[in-house]
């Protein structure tokens, strides 16, 4: 970049600003995590890191790893990006398919092009002239004005016989181009073509990989190209003159090899093995490791001597000639999309987050600032986060046939600790007396008491077993059944158990140490939730279609809901939905909250009447419930809305607040731009917390609404 030094655009601050606040919506007082990560790109001259996320592109400067811009803040969900040579611009694709080229010193978009199927990685010419994007379908190079996104011209792949990430690289010297194809009438035979840039004419045709080829690029001097492959773990090189592998390197064994020249014409190359979730850097002449690392997320790698990775929840960026990893101080990740994965401390200073990673981060609201919640413990298997009914946090892990218990607070002290003969695979905490129930290979269900370590009962989950009809009829590979998730009920006298292949969803009397026979075990496919007063459960049903609500003390079930509506024709449920379970009781108990797919309303079921009290209207467009949660008070609903912006016609996904015993809608906060699965209120209600698939968690502030 010539001058070396960012200019900043609007929304921005200068050093020492609060990051958090930067580019806020309406209605919001902060914004914790920076967006999912989607990829990275280091700015040409070394001083800066462009990342594209779910929320944005931010801006980091390499030393420091500090942000210092924020851009696309309206539209988000950046997927793709990269610089030209001359670091004067860059170029954004969204999930919008609206790739848009950036002036990066005045921070404004001067050219959009829409694309149609073209979802692969483009790049810039070495002269900065020419941007080409690559068509999955066809092979296809399009070559484009960056400044008026006009088609320059159009280099021909083989019709019909489309690649699948299709890098593209130009030669120094401006004279060839190289992509990827594969040959689907040959069993998808994987191989490189290159174009003599002038003429138009494929001059060249490679093979070599036995899988797919993930990176390509010349060297300084032109005279050779050099190809990694997607899970090969090979590295080839050809002679550009005479078309001929001359060498041929081998890493790690599946993987996914980003090779880079230095300036200097020294090759070495990063190689991603995703089995394992390790990223190493090689010099490739030497065979040697310069620098391994576990990673969690998207990896570049540029001119032989940078790579930046996510590592846990942070960016960290590593380079040749300071080989200490710096970091960032927030996170670019992904919460656990539960209803649970947020929670306000009793005293509305804090929120506990749990993320996909099963990390615990603690948000202090007075500060912004974050804090692992147990930090002087290794992470370990399936951490789970506990609130108390005074509001206070505990934390447990599973680390195979151990499961520890803390005390949030307390972060070095551990409360107890159980160690069993076989490995733990799920387990469940109840507070309310004192009790840890584990599930164990064998289908068999431990329950101890938490202060003596003692074995209070147990039970044996029956599991489904490779001859049941479910694997024949799926068509399945079997795999051997197992108990995922266990559930107190908040007076600690009953648990529910679910397992991996259902419907198989149990129901166990603690007290009397026994099954109830009745629940219907057969019909629930997830375990869902228990009512506050213990007297009610709901589930999602087998086929995914209905919630079913159980009157645990009556042992039949009152009700069903669809969980959408039949007639928008919907005929599968997506994916995504199947994970969340769109329903939430009142803090009293009396009322049940419902959402789905294609819903005219939330209807609000009054359990002892056992009938809707209100059915409240949602958005026009919505389409769907993805997350509901009452106010501590039970006087106020929020609904988090199914969808993404750019498909639902929203600028935002939104958020709406209800007064339940009117049915009046008092607010609509728009900010995520993707799913909002998790919903929390403070407990003064002075705050809604809210997270959605974006990697992002916003706070809004309620005082002028409630």
């Amino acid at each position: 970049m010539e001058n070396k030094k960012l200019v900043i655009p609007a929304p921005v601050g200068v050093d020492g600003d609060d990051v958090t606040t930067w580019a806020l919506p309406e209605g919001a007082t902060a914004r914790f995590d920076r967006g999912w990560l989607d990829s990275m790109a280091f700015s040409p001259d070394g001083h800066y890191l462009a990342v594209a996320t779910k929320i944005g592109l931010w801006w980091y400067e390499v030393a420091t790893m500090s942000p210092v811009a924020f851009w696309e803040t309206e539209r988000g969900v950046v997927c793709n990006l990269a610089f030209s040579p001359n670091g004067k611009w860059i170029a954004t694709r969204g999930w919008d398919e609206v790739l848009k080229v950036w002036d990066v010193q005045r921070g404004v978009s001067i050219t959009e092009i829409a694309l149609v199927d073209i979802w692969d990685p483009f790049t810039f010419s070495p002269d900065n002239r020419w941007l080409a994007i690559g068509d999955h379908n066809t092979a296809n190079i399009e070559l484009w004005e960056p400044e008026t996104g006009k088609i320059v011209s159009t280099l021909v792949g083989e019709t019909e016989k489309g690649g699948r990430f299709m890098p593209i690289a130009f030669s120094p010297d401006m004279q060839l181009l190289a992509s990827t194809n594969s040959d689907h009438a040959a069993e998808y035979t994987k191989f490189i073509i290159v174009w003599d840039l002038k003429s138009g004419e494929r001059v060249a045709r490679l093979t070599g990989h036995i899988d797919y080829v993930y990176h390509l690029c010349f060297s300084p001097c032109g005279r050779f190209l050099t190809s990694g492959g997607e899970e090969d773990g090979t590295v080839l090189t050809w002679d550009v003159r005479r078309w001929q592998q001359i060498k041929s390197y081998t890493a790690d064994d599946e993987a996914r090899m980003i090779p880079s020249y230095s300036p200097e014409g020294i090759l070495r190359a990063a190689s991603q093995v995703c089995n394992d979730d390790h990223v190493t850097v090689w010099d490739l002449e030497n065979n040697e490791k310069l620098y391994t690392v576990d990673f969690g997320g998207p990896v570049t790698f540029s001119d032989g001597s940078r790579l930046a990775y996510k590592y846990d929840e942070f960016l960290e960026v590593w380079t040749l000639d300071n080989p200490t990893p710096r970091r960032t101080v927030q996170t670019h990740s992904s919460l656990r999309d539960t209803s649970e994965s947020l929670v306000f401390s009793q005293d509305g200073k804090t929120i506990a987050a749990t993320y996909s990673s099963d990390n615990i981060v603690l948000w202090d609201i007075a500060s912004k600032a974050p804090r692992s919640a147990i930090a002087v413990e290794v992470p370990e298997d399936d951490q789970s986060l506990h609130v108390s009914l005074q509001g206070e946090f505990y934390r447990t892990s599973i680390n195979k046939n151990t499961v520890k218990l803390w005390k949030v607070e307390d972060r070095e002290s551990l409360i107890a600790e159980f160690t069993r003969n076989e490995p733990v695979l799920s387990m469940a905490l109840t507070l309310t007396n004192n009790k840890l129930a584990s599930a164990h290979k064998d289908g068999s269900l431990i329950i101890s008491d938490l202060q003596s370590g003692d074995k209070c009962c147990a039970f044996m989950h029956p599991l489904k077993t490779s001859s049941d009809d479910i694997f024949e009829a799926a068509q399945l590979t079997f795999e051997p059944d197992e108990v995922l998730k266990l559930v107190f009920s908040p007076n600690g006298r009953l648990l529910m158990s679910d397992t991996k292949y259902g419907p198989n969803t149990r129901l166990w009397d603690l007290e009397r140490g026994e099954e109830i026979q009745e629940f219907p075990s057969d019909e629930i496919k997830n375990t869902g939730a228990f009512s506050p007063c213990s007297e009610y459960f709901v589930g999602i049903s087998g086929d995914r279609e209905n919630i079913i609500l159980w009157d645990i003390k009556q042992h039949e079930t009152i009700t069903t809901f669809s969980l959408w509506d039949i007639k928008q024709g919907e005929t599968l449920m997506p994916f995504s939905f199947q994970r969340v379970f769109p329903f939430a009781y009142s803090p009293c108990g009396s009322y049940l909250a419902c959402g789905g797919l294609g819903v005219e309303g939330i209807p609000l079921w009054d359990l002892k009447r056992r009938e809707i009290y209100k059915r409240l209207s949602v958005p026009k467009g919505c389409k769907g419930v993805y997350s509901l949660a009452f106010s501590s008070c039970g006087q106020y609903l929020a609904f988090g809305a199914f969808g993404y912006a750019w498909e639902a016609g929203f600028g935002t996904v939104p958020i709406c607040l209800w007064e339940v015993e009117t049915g009046k809608r008092i607010i609509t906060l728009s900010g995520h731009f993707m799913h909002v699965h998790s919903l929390a209120f403070s407990p003064n209600n002075e705050f809604l917390a809210s997270a959605s698939y974006d990697g992002s968690i916003l706070l809004w502030d309620l005082k002028p609404y409630l």
